[in-house]
């Protein structure tokens, strides 16, 4: 029974994560599609694979993959100094395009290359026998090293990466004294510059200089 408590928890948690990834699918369909791979993944673990084996393979991919993920995230607060555009963060999830974070097409390269990067080095390094086993396992006479290389390697590879390609100095600066009011005069802009700031917009809408220059300061509150 507590098993079956902490995985509905679990299912569900998941889920709802899912269907804020791809606003198309509702929770429900989320949840219950979810649910239906989560079992396969459980009768196969049972019927053709080491159930233990499995189980402890997999919660080791989830620590080292995630795990290097929350570490970038982290020092992204540092570096920001803890300030963050809340409405630009919801973009995506509104089904816009633009905003201080959309970056490169949605990505930040420099997180999304230090987060596969770091991932990938741990994975090298993991030994979850007999389902994952690194080629560099046998380097350190059978102790996992996966978490430890992977945080180091986050740490590592996205601060250099900041360092060799700084964000743009809009993305961690505070709203200037002349931001537009969203609600009367919320500038839409045509297209995301690495060296422009925006607000987000809905595809195809475009906007003439009056609202670039409005962004830049002419009109004010």
């Amino acid at each position: 029974m507590g098993g079956l408590s902490a995985g509905t928890a679990a299912l569900y948690g998941t889920g709802l994560d899912f269907s804020s990834v791809f606003p198309r699918i509702t929770r429900v369909q989320a949840t219950l599609g979810i649910g239906i791979i989560a079992i396969a993944f459980v009768m196969a673990g049972r019927i053709f694979f080491d159930l233990l084996g499995a189980v402890n393979a997999f919660v080791g991919a989830i620590l080292v993959t995630t795990t290097p993920w929350i570490v970038i995230l982290t020092l992204g607060y540092i570096v920001r100094r803890g300030h963050f555009h809340v409405d630009d963060l919801q973009v995506f999830n509104r089904g816009e395009t633009g905003g201080r974070y959309w970056f490169s097409g949605g990505f930040n390269w420099r997180a999304l290359a230090s987060w596969l990067a770091a991932t990938t080095l741990g994975l090298l390094f993991a030994n979850y026998p007999p389902v994952i086993v690194g080629p560099f396992s046998d380097l350190t006479g059978g102790i996992d090293l996966s978490l430890a290389v992977a945080v180091v390697s986050a740490v590592v590879f996205y601060l250099l990466s900041l360092t060799l390609f700084p964000e743009p100095r809009y993305v961690s600066a505070p709203p200037a004294a002349g931001w537009c009011r969203r609600r009367t005069m919320r500038p839409r802009l045509s297209s995301v510059s690495s060296h422009e700031p925006c607000v987000a917009r809905r595809g195809g809408e475009r906007a003439g200089t009056g609202a670039r220059q409005a962004y830049r300061g002419v009109h004010h509150e």
